[in-house]
């Protein structure tokens, strides 16, 4: 796979989780989207709403405005009526034209033309007509939104399965009485007879003209047979002389020699005759039977031609019998993921009384939802892509549904020569994929269904309740108190379409496209289950926010919008990733910037114009910016040397996205200024051979806003795109799969052979189609075959996608006896209850926190079904922790447990995992699911960019000077620094320097690719020690875990530039000092005193103090570390005595010596919820405090953690 290969993304968008560009709905956005349909309705019916020029004349004129508002309100009603039934079978539509005459003679009888007006307004706004582009057919279709006057067409209830002796089965079906038997006997008959006449006779007039034609050529056969059989034998008698042999054999009976010729040829005559009638009758009775069941099955066919022709759908009765039937069978937990997207749409549009909500249950009940009607749909223009502004792409790019994760790229440099003169003036843009509209590829089918969902019972109890589809709810108010919901679906009206990709393996049908033609009309009733209290469901607030949460998780797929699925992965079980959803990635490096504007002016002499500069890179469209760099204060020139990775993904593809590099500057308490932008075309970066597996070095300079005004100044960068990596004969040498494939071109040979095979028996010339289907066997096939082989160890850099699934048997650990025992007299394990954790997931790689799910009150059983993507430098050496805790109230979040994922591992023999792991190190139990998959990218990092940003620089003693050092350099201390801490080195007076109390320097470090070791020359004086020189090392030019012997130069020059620019030469070269260093990579315990200042460093700490990756983490002096003899000393004395006796005091040491364990597991003090809500007021005030600390500082535009809300 190449870069080029990737710009012609446009995949599909499967079941994903959510994401910044994918908000979870919300009732507040689904209400801003019903305002806009009903203004885009109120815009296409404008022309019926407003008054003509006739109308103002004649209501001018009182003699004539009764007749001319009669006149008025028939061309309304008539236009009305039109196109409210557009689109519905003959049988809906008279219904409908009956409805909609009825209505005007009442308007015209009683109103007058304003009021008429008025009315088909209302009732327009409320069906919200209007004209979308169908996802499924990419043509235009005028559609509604449900309303609570179409339940009334819907068709009543049949009688439950079971309920009669017709649908009985089991015990019941056993004895049925013998009139019963009879009746179902008769009914039986009846409707045989009546499949009997789905296949009609046959054209009585093109039968006869056939076997007319079949008679006249049978007569003639014969008797051209016959005559050619007498023939032969007169000329078998004249050739051979029969009667003269006859003769001579019987010289002395001529006469009867001559008669007994004359038999024989007589004999011959007739058996050949015979055998000519048999022949003919059989041929004849073979072609009469051939033609009677050829007309009989071409009327069938010509009958199924007329009906396809019209617009009546397929009786839907058998599949609504086998709905009834299988429905109450069907397992509940089919439906967790609908459930759940309820609770997230309703967990983000909360009010402010309502704390949380959580979605318990959900039941289909034993009434079955019902198919009011099937039909199949042409085609359409869904091999065509539809831009944003629903218009048609003619010869449009290929689509990435050709092979998902795929794509093909087209020649476009005629396109672009073409273009570039209009390209410059701005006249001519690329259009964009609207979402859900890109072409589709290969074989496909169309089907609109009608559906319907009416509940039988309307019983206030609440035993028949239960077998209506519900849904089981819980209101958490202030306080935690509970409230729980029972909410009933009373009805469902609606239209969906949809399209099924066909693919030729089971289960034959691959991706699926889904809209709805109009807002469904969803109904639903609800009760709170508390006998005590008020019912605070007869406040409309809580009534609407629970019919109106369904409406706004429903409003996501109605038409233009749609929603795409993987059918053939969803019905072979298959919920795992084989690929990565981002095709590469694009590597970054900010060098440097000069000659920009100034973004902090002078004052005059007094002060001169600087700017406090800094670097984001992100997407043009989508805004957010990706990645940032440091900020470098009080430079006009500054040099940054940074690098970042962007991933690149279809999102970005499909809307054709431009690269955007912009230059801030910094602003304390205002907003930041821009100083300029670069843009660059994605597309054009990844196809682009100077570009693409390369990096490209540019000098440009900046725009502003408006693309024609200019901005001074130019910013040094270099970019390039790496896409992913395709499988390698090494990969190929250790999979599993399939091993008698060695390398690439013997998988590509099978696969070729298997993908001719499979289209051998098409029906029409398939060369495109199996090229296309070679494509996808060999993508599937490679995918495979990777996920089953570690990654490359040449290509250690790629993207790590990581998904949760689901957590089963969450709870609490049981401190209190009591509680304990008292559940373990219940058997059973519950789902839901006051008792369960309100748990949510935190994903944290190499020490830093990442992505956070959504939180799922109160379940032991939460499914979350999220996960995220990120670029990793060396999968050799990363570290993922998974850790899942309990949202509290005035409390911390309590740590639930840890899972860890050390990648070494987890890929030792596959790039694919998906395992159940346990929890451990927190207050709960449980087991989560995750599943993870791996692939590489093309970038080969050198070894010093394959590092962590978060670690601990060891820097041994003897740190000795060179030869070129000046002497009294050498009698003065060294002071380390780092971005977070510093230590000090004393002279020995020989040229080396030590620590006093250690053998070494242990300094926290932060963003280590944005920072530098700084090592400052300072002179003993009165009030501070002054630095006289100074070294600069920046921390992105050595490797992690290597020990390196370091020579460094020594500068005398601008301390403040050289600490804050990546540069080489920093002023006036004094000499070197030689060092040993090392980096550690990971938080350590020398980070404890500064994770106080950021909450997810604090919650990392955490983690890490729980998985046990440092048991000994402790709030060391940072700077310096103690000697093994005192902290032996230390260890005695805590030491328990060899009797296992403690005393008071020893108890106290040792509750203080171990009271973080305690603690996090909510033991000791902390098993009381007062000194735990102490804690949360002590954390919440260093927060403000340090927030508050932090509001003049300058900082970047850091993409932060990354969230599904």
């Amino acid at each position: 796979m190449s870069g080029h290969n990737d710009t012609e993304e446009t995949e599909r968008r499967h079941l994903h989780a959510y994401t910044p560009r994918h908000r979870i709905p919300n009732i507040q956005s689904y209400r801003q989207e019903k305002e806009q349909r009903r203004a885009k309705a109120n815009e296409e019916e404008t022309h019926i709403a407003e008054p003509s020029a006739q109308e103002q004349e004649n209501e001018s004129r009182p003699g004539q405005q009764e007749r001319s508002d009669e006149h008025n309100d028939d061309q309304e009603d008539k236009i009305q009526g039109e196109s409210g039934i557009e689109g519905l079978s003959k049988e809906d539509k008279a219904k409908a034209q009956e409805v909609t005459e009825d209505t005007s003679q009442a308007l015209t009888g009683s109103q007058d033309a304003k009021e008429s007006r008025k009315t088909m307004q209302k009732r327009k706004d409320e069906r919200a007509q209007r004209e979308v582009t169908d996802p499924v057919t990419h043509l235009p279709v005028v559609i509604h939104d449900m309303t609570a006057n179409d339940f009334k067409d819907i068709p009543k209830n049949e009688s439950p399965v079971g309920s009669d002796h017709r649908t009985i089965t089991g015990v019941g079906g056993a004895s049925k009485s013998t009139t019963s038997l009879q009746d179902e006997a008769y009914e039986q008959q009846g409707s045989h007879s009546n499949m009997e006449k789905l296949f009609p006779p046959p054209n009585f007039d093109v039968a006869r003209a056939e076997l007319i034609r079949l008679y006249q050529r049978a007569f003639t056969v014969g008797l051209g047979l016959i005559i050619v059989a007498l023939t032969f034998l007169l000329v078998l008698e004249r050739s051979f002389t029969v009667s003269e042999y006859v003769s001579r054999s019987m010289p002395h009976r001529r006469v009867s020699g001559i008669l007994a010729s004359t038999f024989v040829i007589v004999g011959i005559g007739l058996g050949l005759g015979f055998l000519i009638v048999i022949g003919v009758r059989q041929w004849v009775e073979n072609k009469v039977r051939e033609i009677w069941e050829t007309e009989l099955w071409e009327a069938e066919r010509q009958q199924s031609k007329k009906f396809e022709g019209t617009k009546a759908s397929e009786s839907p009765q058998w599949l609504n019998a086998l709905l009834a039937s299988i429905w109450p069978l069907i397992n509940p937990d089919l439906f967790t993921s609908l459930a759940d997207i309820l609770e997230d749409v309703m967990q983000a549009s909360l009010p402010k009384l309502v704390r949380m909500v959580s979605v318990d249950d959900i039941g289909q009940g034993s009434e079955s939802i019902r198919v009011l009607g099937i039909r199949w749909l042409p085609t359409g223009a869904a091999a065509q892509s539809v831009d944003t502004r629903g218009h048609l792409q003619q010869g449009a790019k290929n689509s990435d549904r050709a092979v998902p994760g795929e794509g093909e790229v087209e020649d476009t440099a005629k396109e672009d020569e073409n273009n570039k003169d209009s390209q410059k003036e701005g006249e001519q843009e690329s259009e964009d994929f609207a979402e859900g509209m890109e072409a589709e590829e290969g074989d496909f089918v169309n089907i609109e269904v009608a559906f319907a969902y009416r509940s039988r019972s309307s019983s206030k109890r609440f035993r028949d309740k239960v077998k209506n589809a519900h849904i089981y709810m819980a209101l958490y108010l202030p306080g935690n108190i509970k409230l729980p919901i029972w909410a009933e679906l009373r009805g469902v009206v609606g239209t969906a379409r949809m399209r099924l990709q066909l693919t030729p393996d089971p289960p034959f049908v691959a991706l699926a496209t889904l809209t709805f033609l109009g807002q469904p009309k969803v109904d639903v009733s609800c009760m709170p289950l508390t006998r005590k209290g008020i019912n605070i469901l007869d406040l409309p607030v809580i009534s609407n926010f629970v019919q109106s949460s369904i409406d706004a998780a429903v409003a996501e797929y109605v038409a233009p919008k749609s929603k795409t699925v993987n059918l053939k992965d969803m019905l072979v079980g298959d919920d795992i990733k084989s690929d990565t959803n981002a095709r590469g990635i694009i590597v970054v490096r900010i060098i440097r910037g000069y000659d920009f504007k100034q973004g902090d002016s002078g004052l005059g002499p007094l002060k001169d114009g600087s700017a406090d500069p800094y670097v984001s890179v992100g997407w043009a469209k989508f805004g957010k910016p990706v990645f940032s760099t440091r900020v470098i204060q009080s430079d006009m020139e500054p040099q940054w040397g940074e690098t970042g990775y962007i991933m690149v993904t279809p999102e970005e593809l499909n809307v054709d996205e431009r690269l955007r590099v912009q230059l801030w500057d910094s602003d304390r308490t205002t907003a930041d200024d821009d100083l300029g932008r670069i843009e660059i075309d994605l597309r054009k970066l990844m196809r682009d051979p100077a570009t693409n597996g390369r990096m490209q070095n540019y000098a440009n300079g900046f725009t502003a806003l408006s693309k024609d005004e200019k901005m001074p100044g130019k910013l040094e960068w270099s970019v390039g795109y790496f896409p992913k990596v395709p499988i390698l004969d090494s990969q190929i040498e250790q999979q599993k799969v399939d091993t008698s494939i060695r390398n690439v071109d013997q998988l590509k040979r099978k696969v070729d052979e298997q993908s001719e095979r499979k289209l051998r028996e098409a029906k029409h010339d398939e060369s495109r189609e199996i090229s296309q289907q070679k494509a996808e066997d060999l993508k599937e096939r490679a995918d495979e075959m990777i996920c089953n082989a570690p990654p490359p160890n040449e290509y250690p850099s790629g993207v790590f996608s990581i998904q949760i699934h689901q957590i089963t048997g969450l709870e609490y650990e049981k401190i209190n006896k009591y509680q304990a025992s008292k559940d373990e007299e219940e058997n059973d394990e519950a789902e839901q209850g006051d008792d369960l954790p309100s748990s949510y997931c935190t994903i944290i790689v190499n020490h830093q926190k990442l992505f956070k799910t959504r939180t799922k009150p109160k379940n032991s059983k939460p499914f979350f079904n999220a996960g995220t993507e990120r670029f990793i430098r060396d999968w050799r050496t990363t570290d993922v922790l998974v850790a899942v805790r309990d949202s509290r109230v005035h409390e911390v979040d309590a740590l639930l447990g840890v899972v860890s994922l050390p990648l070494n591992h987890l890929y030792a023999h596959s790039s694919q995992t998906s395992a159940i792991y346990p929890l451990a190190g927190g207050i709960g139990f449980g087991r989560i699911r995750i599943s993870t998959i791996f692939r590489s990218v093309k970038a080969q990092l050198p070894r010093n960019l394959l590092g962590w940003d978060y670690g601990t620089l060891v820097i041994n003693s003897n740190v000795t000077s060179a030869d070129d050092l000046p002497h009294h350099f050498q009698n003065m201390h060294i002071k380390f620094r780092s971005s977070l801490t510093s230590g000090k080195m004393h002279a020995t007076g020989e040229g080396t320097w030590k620590p006093h109390r250690s053998d070494s320097i242990h300094l926290a470090v932060r963003k280590r690719y944005a920072s530098p070791l700084v090592l400052e020359f300072r002179s003993h004086a009165h009030i501070s020690d002054k630095t006289r020189a100074f070294s600069v090392l920046w921390l992105q030019e050595i490797a992690d875990d290597e020990e390196l012997d370091m020579t460094i130069p020594v500068w005398k020059g601008d301390l403040e530039r050289a600490e804050n620019n990546y540069i080489e030469e920093c002023g006036e070269r004094l000499g070197s000092i030689k060092m040993k260093l090392k980096f550690a990579p990971g938080l350590s315990g020398y980070h404890v005193k500064y994770s106080s200042k950021d909450a997810a460093l604090q919650d990392v700490m955490e983690v890490l103090d729980a998985s046990g990756d440092h048991e000994q983490m402790e709030d060391k002096d940072v700077g310096s570390s103690s000697s093994s003899s005192e902290s032996d000393d230390e260890g005695s004395k805590d030491k328990l005595g060899d009797d296992g006796k403690r005393g008071p005091i020893g108890e106290l040491k040792d509750y203080k010596n171990h009271r973080h364990q305690l603690h996090r597991r909510n033991r000791g003090l902390m098993q009381w919820k007062g000194p735990r809500t102490l804690e949360w007021m002590v954390n919440r005030g260093e927060r403000t405090f340090n927030r508050a600390q932090g509001l003049f500082e300058h900082k970047g535009r850091e993409s932060g953690v990354e969230t599904e809300v």
